[in-house]
């Protein structure tokens, strides 16, 4: 199966068999290689080619479900909810030639409360576990809401009910690390493996090469085909070279899924071969424009609202790709793709969505700022850029002179938008950023950008507007807690329209991506958890 969005709830060119080198191209790093410490969706998806975790997000294109992966079933739960066991499979061996154990997988979920050594990651376990006030393994101790019975067997202990924890056990830093070979925070640099590809050479910045990891057991492995012997990532190529060289032929997928950029764009859709090799998902991404509420003049609301109301809202959604391949108009926060998706508008914009910039200067006089003030918007190179710029000149029709500051791509997240002393220090008033669910519920997609629990003062932030509310905090509780669906859903409904009232993150667009795959490329899907193609999936026609 080949052509336009073929890869899009379904397999393109299925049938790939084992061998040959999987060659992929990234304009930038990864976050990290450490499973604690990884937070970009591309990072997790090579992630899954190289470790194990006690669940895994299946392989069924159109559903985004988890599996047991290194446990033998999902979790059972018992205690009223607040206790939930897993039994691990038997065999499974790390790269050393070590069996994976329960202890091993403990220690691994202790590193991410170690967040003064290893920040970066999802710290969802700091707050849900029942964890007293434990600060991770260097100094010796164990974590009481972690137990292990036995050798194959682990056990956590909740604060309160979460009806998510199967798809906490399928991120990343549920991977399992033996506590002799952790190197603390230059663990990244060499972690040891337990999935089919081990790390044969790792450059920061250049390259990455897996080879496979003999020590990996297919029939332990339920999620896994590892068709090809080698995969291989190029880093740090400029976006719109990386565009070309792709479509030359020298690499088989981008593997950052950041997407065609917008001269490329063109010439796919242009070219009815080219355009059979490309797939546009909507990846349940959100693509928006955050406001810093620690840094001033935007810890006053009505300074926020001026900036949502002068938003020339079909120019933003233009510089990202335009409507259609480029996504869809967003006016609220849960996208398309979850239950309590509403598309309510809290700040209309006029009929041809260019802004109500008599309401935007309604907003600057309640907050003392009849004149404007002079801002900065954070933002990074391609796409990102262009949308800052845009921002910046349909703020400047009230009075908000906005200069852009362009950071580094690698470390946006983990240093620099993303870590709110660096937002004070260069006074990002703005940001430009994209969010997708860490997995396909409300919770996944709106607890770590409003959730004032998940502030992260080291870096690795993303609720990068510091909103710690009590009454989103307590919203989040009572719907996490709830059995009923529609009760869930009204809750989240209410988190969102409380989060806007608040003025904090400004909705641009629900995502589409364009993606093209090297015609050689088999076994294609793009992952409906992730938006990107499943890189673990894929093969190359011998």
């Amino acid at each position: 199966m080949a052509g336009w969005n073929a890869a899009v709830g379904a397999v393109a060119n299925p049938g790939g068999k084992p061998g040959g080198r999987l060659a992929m191209v990234a304009s930038a790093d990864v976050d990290s290689l450490d499973p604690a410490r990884t937070y970009y969706v591309w990072s997790w998806l090579l992630q899954r080619t190289m470790h194990r975790t006690l669940m895994a997000f299946g392989t069924d294109p159109a559903a985004p479900t988890v599996v047991p992966d290194l446990a033998e079933g999902p979790g059972e739960v018992s205690d009223g909810g607040l206790t939930w066991t897993y039994r691990l499979r038997d065999g499974v061996r790390f790269e050393t030639g070590e069996e994976v154990s329960a202890r091993d997988v403990a220690y691994a979920v202790e590193r991410v409360f170690a967040q003064d050594v290893l920040p970066g990651g999802p710290t969802y376990l700091l707050d849900l576990l029942d964890h007293g006030d434990y600060r991770g393994p260097y100094g010796g101790e164990r974590c009481r809401a972690v137990e292990c019975p036995d050798g194959r067997t682990l056990r956590f202990r909740l604060r309160r009910p979460f009806a998510d924890f199967d798809f906490l056990m399928a991120q990343p830093n549920t991977a399992p690390v033996p506590a002799r070979y952790d190197t603390g925070a230059d663990y990244g640099a060499a972690p040891v493996c337990s999935g089919p590809y081990r790390i044969e050479r790792y450059r920061p910045g250049s390259e990455l090469l897996l080879v496979r990891n003999p020590r990996w057991d297919r029939d332990t492995d339920p999620v896994r085909p590892a068709l090809p012997d080698e995969l291989a990532v190029t880093f740090g190529v400029d976006v719109d070279e990386l565009d070309a060289r792709l479509i030359a032929g020298e690499f088989h997928v981008d593997v950052e899924g950041r997407g065609i950029q917008h001269a490329a764009r063109d010439v796919i859709l242009a070219d009815p071969e080219l355009r059979a090799r490309a797939d546009n998902p909507a990846t349940g991404f959100l693509q928006y424009i955050t406001v810093q509420t620690a840094v001033p003049p935007f810890d006053d609301v009505h300074a926020r609202r001026a900036v949502f109301y002068a938003a020339d809202k079909a120019a933003l959604l233009e510089a990202r790709g335009g409507d259609g391949v480029g996504g869809s108009l967003a006016t609220s926060l849960i996208p398309p793709t979850l239950p309590a998706h509403t598309g309510g508008d809290r700040y209309p914009s006029g009929a041809d969505l260019t802004g109500d910039l008599a309401a935007a200067r309604a907003e600057l006089a309640l907050a003392g700022l009849p004149d404007g003030f002079d801002t900065v918007i954070g933002t990074q190179p391609g796409k990102f850029e262009l949308v800052a710029r845009t921002l910046a000149r349909s703020l400047a029709r009230v009075g908000i002179r906005a200069r852009v500051e362009v950071l580094d791509t690698a470390s946006y997240y983990r240093s620099g938008l993303g870590h709110p002393g660096t937002v004070r220090s260069l006074g990002l008033g703005l940001g430009v950023t994209d969010w997708g669910a860490d997995y396909p519920t409300e919770y996944g997609f709106l607890a770590p950008l409003v959730d004032g629990r998940q502030i992260k003062r080291g870096g690795g932030n993303f609720n990068f507007a510091e909103l710690d509310d009590p009454l989103v905090r307590r919203l989040i509780d009572e719907a996490q807690a709830g059995a009923d669906p529609a009760e869930r859903r009204r809750l989240w409904r209410r988190v969102e329209e409380t989060v806007m009232e608040r003025a904090v993150i400004l909705p641009m667009a629900h995502d589409r991506t364009l993606h093209y795959r090297h015609p050689d490329v088999t076994d294609a899907y793009v992952h409906p958890a992730f938006g990107l193609y499943d890189i673990q999936a894929m093969g190359l026609a011998r």
